[in-house]
């Protein structure tokens, strides 16, 4: 393709320094094609290795929410768990009073209203 050019420039009476900067210009512009060329294989490369990351943080999303989604089932069980413990709490310290109160009669009785229980 340089020889054809060449040749026909030689035609077109073209002097050997028009020539030679025709053949240096046609050579930095095939060095620049050649170099995109280097460049867009390394493109393409990347690009796959990019949609192959894409692929494998799609599937860590996955397993992701996957994971979030036990650990909320999980906290929900233990909220209702803690709920049904602080209702038995309540209960338990209804009962304490009850029972509390029902001592201080029991005390009255045997020993007479509180303020005669000092000695």
């Amino acid at each position: 393709m340089i020889a054809k050019l060449v040749r026909e420039n030689k035609e077109s009476n073209l002097t050997d320094t028009d020539l030679a900067m025709s053949t240096e210009r046609l050579d930095r512009i095939e060095g620049i094609l050649d170099k995109l060329i280097v460049d867009r294989q390394a493109d393409r490369q990347e690009v796959g290795e990019l949609r192959s990351s894409v692929s494998e943080l799609r599937l860590s999303v996955g397993e992701l929410n996957s994971t979030v989604n036990s650990l909320v089932q999980i906290v929900e069980i233990h909220q209702r768990n803690f709920e049904r413990i602080i209702e038995e709490i309540q209960v338990m310290k209804a009962e304490i009073r009850g029972l509390q109160l029902e001592n201080r009669r029991i005390l009255e009785r045997v020993f007479g209203p509180e303020e005669d229980w000092e000695t």
